[in-house]
């Protein structure tokens, strides 16, 4: 294996810092080693854009970004790099699986959890009118959405809300469809609950791009019944940031069915620069109606040990169901240091934010060009998130490695933990499921483990 050696940032490296968002705060000018100090890179193309600039223009990484200095997170009960060898892989994988960050959160949510701390007093809480105020400027802001904070309903997880929403909204035995392949919890939620899954499987193009059916999801809820319907948005593994004209096609199937939509938007912040997420809900008053939306800032501020999400459901009625059953599950108040987090993220954290996905972008085209050395593993397009959908089936049909061999083979001989395409579902089966938020260092120790298993493995099968 090649020698994992940590980025250093030095009070000498010359950064300067994002454009500040309009609604943010004045900020002193951060030390170079601040995590609030990074590299000066492109802005954000607009909006609307689908555009993406050419991987040929990308300039030479500047180790100077907060972003790759490398925390040792060993020792923290952290999940991902804590407990391997309790869910059956060797201690010495290198681990970009599950969907939590390598960078600290932004420094306005440490400075905000240490006033609280400070206060030593955690009982009861509740979202108060900042809270309040907060949530519905960062959704104003962010895209442009109207909400009502009165819709809000607190969970600890848009995982839990999942769950809630399909006890809330179905029967026992009822067909819940899904959208394959998916982020695996969504079909451990159905059946868990006693539901049935109906799914009617994403569609991958020539291009690699993944898209929807509309007329097989019409059949599929024709012959199901289903009138609920999960929605990844956007999605999580294939990346794929919905149009707003993909979105409209889908609320118009909705309307046409009477089908409800429980639209997963944990990952709408992390939109890469050129891609804007679009709320399901916010569509149309018919979408409202019949939408809950899950949203927390577990993902893009790297705040999931907090256990805090914002479900939105502008619907009365469908508010006092979700809102029922919640509370028979036992649930009741907030963690206090997840509203102080979450509240201090969407008033001040807009800067962060945005740098965070400029360097997820560049680290997505870094791994495309380090993997042009890697015959049979392509990365399949993003539009957003930092999970990226490996493609391997190439190497499968070099090697006459079997689909099922897969991640055997990356865990064995690349010594790598990443999320085996095959537990997403239909259609996952020769991909795997990459993390890249993470420094560059560990980025390229995994490219470089990967590149070298890859070979041998070539080389074996061409003996």
């Amino acid at each position: 294996m090649t020698t994992y050696t940590p980025a250093v940032v030095t009070g000498t490296d010359a950064v300067s810092e994002p454009p500040r968002h309009p609604s943010a705060p004045e900020r002193q000018t951060p030390a170079a080693n601040s995590p609030t100090a990074v590299v000066s890179l492109p802005a954000d193309a607009a909006a609307t854009s689908a555009v993406v600039p050419d991987a040929s223009g990308l300039a030479p990484h500047a180790s100077a970004s907060p972003f790759d200095v490398v925390h040792d997170r060993a020792g923290t009960a952290s999940l991902k790099w804590d407990f391997a060898a309790e869910r059956g892989r060797p201690s010495a994988v290198l681990p970009l699986w599950v969907a939590d960050m390598d960078h600290p959160t932004a420094p306005c949510v440490v400075n905000a959890l240490l006033w609280r701390v400070r206060h030593g007093i955690f009982g009861y809480t509740e979202p108060d009118a900042a809270y309040n105020a907060t949530l519905a400027a960062w959704f104003a802001r962010r895209y442009d959405w109207r909400i009502d904070p009165a819709w809000n309903v607190v969970t600890p997880g848009v995982v839990p809300a999942l769950a809630t929403a399909v006890r809330a909204l179905t029967e026992p035995g009822g067909a819940v469809v899904i959208e394959e392949p998916v982020y695996y919890p969504f079909r451990e939620v159905v059946e868990q609950q006693g539901r049935v899954v109906a799914p009617a499987p994403l569609v991958r193009g020539a291009d690699g791009v993944y898209r929807r059916d509309l007329d097989a999801l019409e059949a599929v809820l024709t012959s199901t019944g289903a009138r609920l319907l999960l929605l990844c948005n956007p999605h999580n593994p294939v990346g794929r940031v919905w149009s707003r004209a993909e979105l409209t096609g889908l609320a118009e199937v909705a309307e046409r069915h009477d089908v409800l939509v429980v639209s997963d938007e944990v990952h709408a912040d992390l939109a890469l620069p050129g891609y804007r997420t679009t709320p399901f809900a916010s569509l149309s008053a018919d979408a409202a109606a019949r939408t809950i939306t899950c949203t927390s800032p577990s993902k893009s501020f790297n705040l999931a040990g907090l256990q805090v999400a914002n479900i939105l459901i502008a619907d009365p009625d469908l508010r006092a169901r979700f809102r029922s059953a919640l509370g028979a599950a036992g649930y009741s108040q907030p963690n206090v240091l997840g509203l102080t987090a979450c509240q201090a993220a969407y008033k001040s954290g807009d800067a962060w934010l945005d740098a965070l996905r400029r360097h997820i972008e560049y680290a997505r085209r870094h791994v495309i060009r380090r993997l042009e050395r890697v015959p049979g593993v392509e990365v399949s397009p993003c539009e957003g998130t930092y999970l990226l959908w490996l493609d391997c089936t190439g190497l499968l049909e070099a090697t006459g490695l079997a689909a099922e061999e897969l991640d055997g083979f990356i865990t064995d001989q690349a010594g790598l933990w990443l999320d085996d395409g095959a537990l997403f579902g239909t259609g996952g089966a020769g991909f795997t499921r990459l993390n890249i938020a993470c420094p560059r260092a560990t980025l390229d120790e995994a490219l470089d483990r990967l590149e070298i298993a890859v070979h041998g493995l070539l080389a074996s099968a061409a003996a």
